[in-house]
């Protein structure tokens, strides 16, 4: 086992047992062992003061708080840099609960992959895969008068591919909030959500806004999930 798998091993450990000090404690004697020896004492320190106060919250123990990934698209679709950012920059993405694709397009499986299936990603069950809505105003003049008109541009994160390959995924059952607001999709986009048998577990999907969905294909969608849980 090289150097970044039992770093891995390590962050795994803490995250799946948050409140425990002990697997803390023990990745510290191992950073110390490294040279680390900054954050060896921070996670230590802190966990001194949680035993003390009774509390492990809002302690960080060690580690930046934080319960969401924000990550661009290509870095998804580059596993193993994903895997280095979260190991050397971002060890707290191990224990996040929430992902959010800040930039950039997902367009085939090999992100959708990356979410699915990184041990960084083991604990996140939101999703927000929601891209951006811009309004461009433009003026122009006929005539001697001013005219004014304005457009929505949408700026999507997801394609109709890349939404298929999610909600086709047994692994994608864990999610409870899935976010895919302003990304131009249509009814085929909502068929392959209707035909998933895996999304069993949503308190939330977010869809209407920025989409093209028509006729019955959104009434379908809420008699499946509850008009409480599609928006």
């Amino acid at each position: 086992m090289d150097d970044l798998d039992r770093r891995e091993a390590f962050l795994i450990a803490i995250f799946a047992n948050p409140n425990d000090d002990l697997p803390r404690l023990v990745f510290a004697d191992y950073l110390e062992e490294r040279g680390e020896e900054e954050w060896a004492r921070r996670i230590r320190d802190d966990c001194h003061l949680a035993a003390k106060y009774m509390t492990t919250l809002p302690l960080p123990r060690g580690f930046r708080l934080g319960t969401q990934i924000v990550c661009p698209a290509d870095l998804l679709a580059d596993p193993d840099g994903f895997r280095l950012r979260a190991l050397t920059d971002n060890p707290e993405w191990y224990g996040c609960v929430g992902l959010k694709v800040d930039r950039g397009k997902i367009a085939s499986s090999k992100p959708i992959s990356t979410i699915l299936h990184s041990p960084v990603t083991q604990w996140v069950t939101q999703l927000d895969l929601s891209g951006a809505s811009e309004e461009i105003v433009s003026d122009w003049n006929t005539q001697g008068e001013n005219w004014q008109w304005s457009e929505l541009v949408q700026h999507p994160v997801v394609t109709l591919q890349a939404v298929e390959a999610l909600v086709a995924a047994r692994e994608c059952r864990r999610f409870t909030h899935l976010d895919l607001r302003h990304n131009d999709l249509d009814n085929d986009a909502a068929r392959a959500i209707l035909r998933s048998n895996y999304l069993t577990r949503l308190k939330s999907l977010q869809l209407f806004d920025g989409n093209q969905l028509r006729g019955k294909t959104w009434a379908q969608l809420q008699a499946k999930f509850g008009e409480g849980v599609v928006t």
